[in-house]
């Protein structure tokens, strides 16, 4: 198929989208557009942004055409040669899986807005870009001009673009690829740095998996004027938005930035490559459901940060503050006893991205990072050092490129063919298990010489009652334990914090200064209005503050495994 695309008019949000397929003598075809986007296990209801929808035949004559369910059109062909589509999609969101234009920008994520003829998605498409002549294209398809070109629909919904005459580009080599770094936005980031340590954990990632299969790679990232940090992993790109840009100076936000860019560069090889059999091919009429999230983003999640540590570009003690906060995320979330991880990646589906019902379901981020932790250091006790996690993902890049995908089944085997021992136990307990992995991570952190410390929070509303607050414009209750004096006294998630003890409360608030006195609130919520909640305590400490430290006292053998993991000395 043959598209061209062109921003409506000046600051308009609307993208407006004409499309040829020749018919080849068909009486119907299929226009399908894709139901989700991959790195969302999520259904997307992209077609709810198109308008003006209109197909006609190559003089220009009106066809009929039905639409048979939310994304998919049935054409009748009436003889026609070709059938030419045109449509305008609504380009207003910008976040790193979306679509959006203005006056200077076009970004687009074709799997939002391209539709493809059932029949020929695994032919060449072109897209021409009706744009002005000094912007610049930032993309990982081949480029001609304004032309992009894909060899089927798979790489093109995989391959986002950007077109601006603002970008900012810096390109560094190694491993025989080229890696193209696109900025869209204001930042105050220190680029030379960040692209030297761009390439350090590259190079740590490249460690793992011997290559890559591509001799280009493209970051594409946003910044904004507001708080955001969202990434999407495509086929030989990225996609990374990041606010407020001014922001990046600071030591932290760089780490943020490193941990990040990490992550999605590790998914190049593990879920675009690396993939479940339910999602090879992708499908994109309807979900891919698998209970591997565990794999595909908690492995990745692992990976992103470890490969900062081993690469030298994080000390210890910067791996520690990107661990510490997934581990108190775990022990924040009571989900952990209600589903598996193996469970909540299959209703990821459902409702993966959002809170969800109160203790409902955990994370494969986090519950699979933290397997993963356990798995790598498993297997190296196992095997003395000899073999790793590292040897379990080499070995499925190797399965990738002999046409092998993977199920819980064969992922199982490689384990145990490369520790060199059953590993039933550990999907049982860990990924099909609840509430299992904090029993047992202790025995495994003292592999490294490190333990787990629990603290009380040093805030009273968390310690003393139980809930804890997100401070936005707005303090509403973000966690809430089951049974504690504050679920007792009828406070409930989401929940707007207005007074503590008759004072007002905003994000500046000193927290315990306020509930010195008790802990008599004022709430808000839409349905019930205003309500005076009475807090009293019970004696049971909440809301512990966990981290994971080094052992004062370690032996040599403990010193000798924590080189061999981290490649740090203890």
């Amino acid at each position: 198929m043959k598209y061209q695309l062109s921003i409506k008019s000046g600051n308009s949000r609307f993208l407006s989208i004409n499309g040829v397929t020749e018919t080849e003598g068909r009486k119907e075809l299929y226009l399908q557009l894709p139901a989700w986007r991959p790195g969302r296990y999520e259904i997307g209801n992209f077609a709810k942004n198109i308008r003006l929808f209109a197909v006609s035949n190559e003089a220009g004559e009106a066809l009929t055409y039905t639409k048979v369910n939310k994304d998919r059109w049935l054409i009748s062909c009436d003889n026609a040669q070709e059938v030419r589509v045109s449509y305008e999609y609504y380009a207003a969101t910008l976040d790193a899986g979306s679509t959006y234009c203005g006056i200077d920008l076009m970004y687009v994520n074709p799997v939002n807005c391209i539709m493809y003829d059932e029949a020929k998605a695994n032919q060449a498409f072109t897209v021409s870009l009706d744009i002005p002549d000094d912007w610049q294209i930032a993309c990982s398809m081949h480029q001609e001009a304004k032309t992009l070109h894909a060899v089927n629909f798979d790489e093109l919904a995989d391959s986002p673009f950007i077109a601006s005459p603002n970008l900012e580009h810096h390109v560094f080599e190694t491993g025989g690829c080229d890696f193209h770094v696109w900025f869209n936005g204001k930042h105050k980031l220190d680029v030379p740095r960040f692209l030297e340590e761009a390439k350090q954990y590259t190079d740590e990632q490249l460690k793992v998996f011997g290559d890559m299969e591509s001799k280009s790679y493209h970051y594409l990232f946003h910044f904004l004027p507001t708080r955001v940090h969202h990434g999407v992993e495509h086929l030989n790109s990225t996609v990374i938005v990041m606010g407020p840009g001014d922001e990046f100076a600071q030591e932290g936000r760089h780490h943020e930035f490193l941990a990040i860019s990490s992550h999605e560069l590790f998914h190049y090889w593990n879920i675009k490559r690396i993939r479940p059999k339910s999602m090879f091919p992708y499908d994109y009429t309807k979900e891919n459901y698998s209970q591997l999230g565990y794999v595909y983003e908690g492995v990745t999640t692992y990976y992103g940060d470890y490969m900062l540590l081993r690469s030298g570009v994080f000390s210890f003690e910067d791996y520690l503050g990107q661990l510490n906060t997934d581990l108190q995320k775990h022990f924040d979330n009571e989900g952990r006893y209600n589903y598996s991880v193996a469970e909540s990646s299959w209703d990821t589906w459902l409702d993966g991205y959002v809170p969800g019902v109160p203790g409902r379901k955990n994370s494969i981020y986090t519950e699979g990072m933290l397997s993963a932790l356990m798995l790598d250091i498993e297997i190296r006790y196992a095997t003395g050092n000899q073999k790793s996690l590292d040897d379990v993902m080499r070995s499925m890049y190797e399965d990738y490129k002999k046409g092998k995908a993977y199920d819980r089944d064969s992922y199982k085997a490689t384990i145990e063919h490369i520790a060199g021992k059953d590993m039933e136990y550990f999907f049982r307990d860990f990924y099909e298990g609840r509430g299992n992995i904090e029993k047992f991570l202790p025995e495994t952190l003292w592999s490294i010489g490190c333990e787990l410390v629990a603290e009380s929070s040093p805030w009273a509303h968390e310690s003393l009652y139980g809930f804890k607050m997100s401070e936005g414009q707005k303090l509403l209750v973000s966690v809430l334990c089951s049974n504690s004096p504050a679920e007792q006294a009828g406070l409930n998630l989401g929940d707007e914090i207005v007074l503590v003890n008759n004072v007002p409360v905003t994000g500046g608030t000193d927290w315990n200064d306020v509930f010195s006195t008790g802990g008599s609130l004022m709430a808000w919520n839409t349905i019930e209005g205003s309500k005076h909640v009475e807090l009293l305590p019970n004696g049971t400490q909440y809301l512990k503050r966990y981290r994971l430290k080094k052992l004062k006292e370690v032996s040599d053998e403990q010193k000798s495994f924590f080189k061999a993991w981290s490649g740090h000395d203890f």
